[in-house]
């Protein structure tokens, strides 16, 4: 037997499963963007610094180096000319509009296009994911979305355009666009996108699809003639949406003189009036490109003969001025960039634009003007002599018009040109004014120097320019226009003669037409016949003299003695330079002087004035200070020379005030007298003296012409006076205050009033009080009263001041039941104060009796009632009465009816009048009926919800928010708005049944007409109970 064999091998373990494979995206998008921006109209220079000066979301395109910050971007310009290119790459204006909605197979997506210029729209499909998951081994693969886009033409049916499919695997969002052509309509089309392939509810499909945009277009090569273009294309992966473009642009080209250079801000030579075309940045060679270009200024209005050029350049002058740029360097006094992008009303723009030279614009002789506030020489002289009347009326600005402090808006280039606020203030004007703000738009300023320049002329100008003068003169109004400077020398407020006419004249002397105060050095200025203003030194004043034997006698020979350098009052002047021509009689002249000056303003307005026959013209003019110009540019100190001699407007305060302790003796007993003196100032003729006892209120002693004041029948305490000088003109000087004193006197103040009370009357209240008994009232001198609608003295306001022996005051005037608290002290004759009784409640009568009583009385006593209620006079029957009444103390309008019964009349009327009963003025409407009711004739059936019947009111419902009651009666019962039975609030019953709760915090009261019960709402137990025991 053979045994059997066993054989084999050793078994191995379970196969491990296969991980799953995840295919690749097949599905990629690079979708680019294209721009073309319009940015001015042309022609421009173009971008400053190339690449560097374009911006997409505040990053350069290219850095200093010319590296780019972004890839793929491609950039053209074209800087509007008239016969630029079109840029190749645009063939058509475009405009996306944003969709983002998802497309589901059972919503497509519709939009209705209106634009019959449009050739296509092209619209952008998406897939925000598009995959498969294997879910029994988990390999991810591509999936396929059906979509067709349709288009109905004027409200056609739908027309299959094209159907595509998103077919492939994408792990990230994926773009792609379809143009659609469209035909030609007459109202429009609608174009429909439907997904054809159903939403997948499974999570193992990521098929989400969205219409992302839609997209204008119109197919042409267009270039734009005139604008400035600027395109860009760039790869949209670099962005989450369409970026924020910049351009930081060199403007237009504009004309400019042609002897100017606008790089180095030079003029060459006289200007002959012509022009070259230039960039430039000055603003008032813009500001004439504004007025006169064809297409975006006033070309098609005016032509080149109605802008005065020759001031502009004047102005151009001044703007181009190096002056300190604040930072070590300088800079221009004025330039302006300005982007103009929004239809405005011509004038307030140009205004606007004026302002950045700090200027205005007006139309005058046919032609648009410009001024600025600048340097310049007077032009012409008015005096009492040529002015009508000899008249000039002064005005002055409103003190809340007297800024101190400026915010001045400019825009930043360091930070793209957004707006920052430059603060700038006046500590002179914030010392006399206080802190008063204006807020300032800096037009075209990208300057922080420039805008604090701008912040210094406005308070400058409105701290120093506070005057106007206006005046009525004849032809020579036509010699000035609006922004010129004249001097006005008027000879009233000077004080002495400083103007007026010619009498004769030489090439260098000059005979005036009145005695006048002139020194040597004096400057005199005339108007030529050319109406020019000349100035000359003069040298010497009166006429030479010579000694002989006789005497001293007039020689026409040579000067042996003048009187240079004695003042007298003369009218021939020797000029220390000749004059180039003879001036005409009767000339205007001026002069000036150190000690002296004519006043300086510039003209507002000239108005014709056809008032009446004669030629007459208005002139307004505004002071003008030649010095705040070298302050505002280089913070020069601005002194003003004196225009008057007459006593100055501000007076200097007192010198060394000083209080003194002295006493006398007075019927044996002695009195304490406080010494107040001073040291006299210059042009003070009298003064007004005040004083203070510790920390109590400023009391005022008196005026007086002395340097001394005396203060009889003083208290002892710490003292301090203050003292202020008054001139001629009746105008104060600050106060000087003295160094606190300590002085001995009297060391009691007066009592208390021993009574205060207070009683109701009709619309009042009376007060009454009495003074102690026994108490010495010499030296008493008032009482004092305070009242407040509270009790705490705190809240006190001062009622008035009754002088002794005054103990009674009626306050009338209140409403009914008006109630205030009141305080009364006594006060003795220097000040000393004694103290407060009170408060004492006052409150005007609520009782309606005395109330209805005295208006009656005061109805029945206008002429209105006695009127109404007079009978008409007729012979009997039916009588209607309407009568209108107007007098110079009343004006009433009355209707009146009257039926006479058996001989008895009987009235019904009403009356509307307004009395004026001694200054007392009264409007009222009264009614004379028996019966007086308002009827509503909106319900079905009349209801009368207020009637008055025989003297008696009945309201049928009323709502009153406050009110007085006497005497009530209650018919059924009375309750609070919240009353809930049991629970809150409370009601009151004509039975007597009686019911209050409260409610608080742990407990509940109630107080009913048979008990009181507290509760402990915590644990529901009644812990008190009154009355009748549950």
């Amino acid at each position: 037997m053979t045994d059997p064999i066993l054989a084999g091998s050793k078994g191995g373990g379970a196969k491990p499963p296969r991980p799953s494979v995840e295919a690749p995206d097949s599905l990629h998008s690079t979708a680019y963007a294209r721009i073309l921006d319009l940015v001015s109209e042309g022609e421009i220079v173009g971008l400053k610094n190339g690449k560097r000066s374009v911006f997409l979301n505040e990053t350069p395109l290219a850095n200093a180096d010319g590296s780019l910050n972004f890839s793929g971007v491609s950039l053209e310009t074209r800087n509007g000319s008239q016969d630029q290119t079109y840029i190749p790459g645009f063939p058509a204006v475009e405009n996306e509009s944003q969709v983002a909605v998802e497309l589901r197979s059972d919503q497509p997506w519709t939009r209705v296009i209106t634009n019959l210029q449009l050739s296509a729209v092209r619209i952008r499909l998406a897939v925000s994911r598009l995959a498969q998951t294997n879910t029994s081994n988990g390999d991810t693969n591509g999936y396929t979305v059906r979509y067709a886009i349709e288009l109905s033409t004027d409200g056609g049916a739908f027309v299959e355009v094209l159907q595509s499919a998103f077919s492939g695997k994408s792990s990230s969002k994926y773009e792609r666009s379809h143009r659609v052509d469209l035909p030609a309509a007459k109202a429009g089309w609608t174009v429909r996108v439907r997904r054809l392939t159903a939403n997948s509810s499974s999570g193992a499909i990521a098929d989400t699809t969205s219409v992302e945009s839609i997209t204008d277009v119109i197919d042409a090569k267009l270039r734009y003639p005139g604008s400035a273009i600027i395109g860009l294309q760039f790869d949209a992966s670099q962005f989450q949406s369409i970026p924020n473009r910049s351009f930081e642009l060199q403007g237009r080209i504009i004309r400019v003189p042609s002897n100017y250079d606008p790089a180095t801000r030079t003029y060459s030579g006289v200007w002959d009036g012509t022009f070259k075309s230039a960039w430039t940045d000055n603003p008032a060679w813009i500001y004439y490109d504004l007025l006169l270009h064809q297409r975006y200024g006033l070309g098609h209005l005016l032509n080149a003969a109605q802008v005065d050029k020759w001031e502009l350049y004047r102005i151009g002058q001044y703007c181009d001025q190096p002056v300190s740029d604040g930072k070590g360097g300088t800079e221009p006094r004025f330039t302006c960039n300005l982007y103009l992008s929004v239809r405005a009303d011509a004038l307030k723009v140009l205004q606007d634009l004026a302002t950045t030279f700090r200027g205005m614009a007006y139309w005058g002789a046919g032609s648009v003007m410009a001024v600025a506030d600048m340097p310049e020489d007077p032009v012409y002289t008015y005096s009492n002599a040529n002015v009508i009347d000899g008249k000039f009326v002064y005005g002055g600005s409103a003190k809340k018009t007297r800024y101190s402090v400026a915010l001045v808006s400019w825009n930043d280039p360091a930070d793209f040109y957004r707006q920052k606020v430059q603060y700038v203030d006046d500590p002179e004007g914030i010392a006399r004014y206080g802190v008063q703000q204006t807020e300032i738009t800096a037009t075209g300023c990208t300057s922080q120097a420039q805008a604090q320049r701008i912040g210094k002329w406005a308070l400058l100008t409105n701290r120093l320019e506070t005057e106007s003068v206006s005046f009525s003169v004849g032809l020579d109004g036509t010699l000035v226009r609006p922004g010129q400077v004249i001097r006005v020398a008027d000879n009233d407020r000077a004080g002495r003669r400083i103007g007026g006419r010619l009498r004769s004249a030489t090439l260098d002397a000059l005979v005036l037409d009145a005695d006048v105060k002139a020194y040597p050095g004096d400057t005199l200025t005339l108007i030529m016949p050319t109406g020019k203003a000349i100035s000359r030194v003069i040298k010497s004043v009166g006429y030479p003299l010579t000694w002989d034997s006789t005497g001293i006698t007039w020689d026409s020979g040579a000067t042996t003695l003048d009187t240079t350098g004695f003042p007298a009052e003369v009218q021939r002047v020797v000029l220390e330079k000749k004059l180039e021509e003879l001036p005409p009689v009767h000339s205007m002249w001026a002069i000036d002087s150190p000690t002296l000056a004519v006043q300086q303003f510039r003209v507002l307005s000239v108005a014709e004035d056809f008032s009446d026959s004669a030629i007459k013209y208005s002139i307004s003019a505004v002071k003008h200070v030649a010095a705040k110009f070298a302050a505002i540019d280089n913070g020069a100190r601005i002194d003003q020379p004196p225009v008057t001699v007459i006593p100055p407007s501000v007076q200097n305060p007192p010198k060394n005030v000083r209080v003194r302790n002295e006493h006398f003796v007075d019927q044996g007993s002695a009195v304490g007298v406080m010494t107040i003196d001073w040291e006299r100032p210059d042009n003070a003729i009298a003064y007004e003296v005040h004083w203070r006892k510790n920390d109590g209120d400023w009391v005022f002693a008196g005026r007086t012409g002395g340097n001394a004041f005396e203060v009889s029948g003083i208290y002892a305490g710490r003292y301090v006076a203050k003292v202020r000088a008054i001139n001629a003109l009746d105008i104060g000087s600050v106060f000087a205050t003295s160094a606190e004193t300590v002085l001995n006197g009297k060391t009691t103040p007066p009592p208390m009033v021993a009574s205060f009370n207070a009683e109701s009357i009709v619309f009042g209240i009376k007060l009454k009080w009495s003074i102690p008994a026994g108490l010495s009232t010499a030296d008493l001198q008032r009482t004092e009263i305070w009242y407040s609608q509270g009790s705490d003295m705190a809240t006190a306001t001062k009622f008035g001041d009754y002088a002794y022996p005054q103990t009674d005051l009626t306050i009338m005037g209140l409403a009914a039941g008006v109630r205030f608290f009141f305080w009364a002290r006594l006060v003795d004759k220097i000040g000393n104060l004694g103290a407060f009784h009170g408060p004492v409640t006052g409150q005007s009568s609520s009782d309606a009796g005395p109330i209805l009583e005295y208006l009656s009385d005061k109805i029945s006593e206008t002429q209105l009632s006695q009127h109404l209620l007079q009978k008409i006079e007729s012979g009997g029957g039916a009588q209607v009465e309407v009568e209108t009444m107007k007098r110079e103390l009343a004006a009433m309008y009355s209707i009146k009816t009257q039926l006479t019964v058996d001989g008895k009349p009987y009235l019904a009327g009403i009356g509307v009048g307004v009395e004026n009963d001694k200054g007392v003025i009264t409007s009222q409407v009264l009614v004379a009926a028996n019966r007086f009711a308002v009827v509503d004739p909106n319900t079905a059936k009349a209801v009368s919800p207020f009637v008055i019947e025989n003297g008696a009111t009945y309201i049928d419902s009323a709502f009153i928010a406050k009110g007085s009651i006497t005497n009530a009666k209650i018919g059924e019962y009375i309750q609070s708005d919240d009353y809930r039975p049991g629970e809150r609030g409370w009601c009151m019953k004509k039975s007597g049944t009686l019911e209050i709760n409260g409610n608080g915090i742990g407990y509940k009261l109630q107080v009913l007409d048979r008990g009181v019960y507290l509760t402990d709402t915590t644990t529901n137990v009644m812990v008190v109970e009154l009355g009748l025991l549950s």
